[in-house]
């Protein structure tokens, strides 16, 4: 298997800047910073390892697409992997951190008390990039086939004795 260089170094970049920095840069981020944060109820440590695991994937997926011809049916599978990552890190963003709430982001903190919540519903965006992501799939499949029927239209018949 011929290994691609190019897929390597960003797989590699994109390892060390969003698997490595955010895991090792932690110990860096002053005591006082996590407790401003938890009493808004961010937990910082969760996200940080969330975003941790998502640059594990990012990085897998293009190091495995960089090297998977385009007309193997592995590569349809990676594509409709990566759509679907991405579609992962939509409701990540748009959840606050919490990808589970599908875009209904809740902030909350306490004072003495008394309790501040504010209810973000991004489930709109959520549909909508659902409904992208899921032409987008298709797209792939519809030019997978044309590629597909193209390359063997191209390659000679061969007829057996």
């Amino acid at each position: 298997m011929k290994v691609n260089a190019k897929a390597t170094a960003k797989a590699a970049v994109i390892l060390i800047f969003f698997t490595v920095i955010p895991l090792f840069g932690q110990h860096l981020i002053p005591s006082e910073f996590f407790n401003a944060f938890s009493t808004q109820g961010f937990d910082i440590l969760g996200l940080l390892n969330k975003i941790a695991l998502i640059g594990l994937a990012v990085a897998v997926l293009v190091l495995l697409k960089g090297n998977v011809g385009k007309t193997s049916d592995r590569y349809l599978a990676l594509s409709i992997a990566w759509k679907l990552l991405w579609l992962f890190i939509v409701f990540f963003a748009v959840g606050l951190g919490h990808p589970e709430t599908l875009g209904l982001a809740v902030i909350s903190s306490k004072a003495g008390g008394v309790e501040n919540s504010v209810t973000f519903d991004f489930r709109l965006f959520a549909g909508l990039a659902t409904a992208i992501v899921a032409l987008m799939i298709i797209r792939s499949i519809v030019e997978f086939q044309k590629t597909e029927s193209a390359v063997t239209a191209k390659e000679p018949n061969v007829k057996p004795d």
